[in-house]
């Protein structure tokens, strides 16, 4: 993850049939287009596999480390686009203000439900990863 360091405490937390990806591609659902976020949360089975887009069908969990030129992508369109494609969980972690924003439950386009927390407090994923714990007080800031 881009800033954050490695995604090892989340690894680690996982159901045994789960990984996390970096390398590869949200394929829209329509197929015209795809996102490329900074992780995925996946089934195993689909590690083997050597394309390189993903059916939102398939992920359990995309997570975006804001960038500093480009945070509204992260920020005012991407929670859009992943609710559209009923992506179960939405996790936005934001080195600028030292913030997490976790969005689920995907209806009619739209997350339902939002959590934001302050660096420091720990996330609590709801299903498909419920209980699944992230401790973001080892995550840096910006400029820190």
């Amino acid at each position: 993850m881009r800033s954050v360091g490695s995604p090892v405490q989340l690894v680690e937390q996982l159901p045994h049939d789960r990984s996390t990806a970096q390398v590869c591609s949200v394929e829209a659902p329509d197929g015209e287009d795809y996102a490329i976020p900074d992780l995925m949360v996946l089934p195993d089975v689909l590690m083997d596999d050597d394309g390189w887009l993903v059916s939102p069908d398939d992920v359990d969990c995309v997570v975006e480390v804001v960038s500093p030129g480009n945070a509204a992508n992260d920020t005012k369109v991407k929670p859009s686009l992943y609710a559209r494609w009923r992506i179960p969980l939405y996790l936005i972690i934001d080195p600028r203000n030292a913030t997490t924003r976790l969005y689920w439950d995907p209806k009619g386009g739209e997350y339902q439900a939002r959590h934001d927390a302050g660096f420091g407090t720990d996330v609590v994923l709801p299903e498909p990863l419920k209980d699944v714990r992230i401790d973001t007080s080892v995550f840096p800031r910006y400029g820190g």
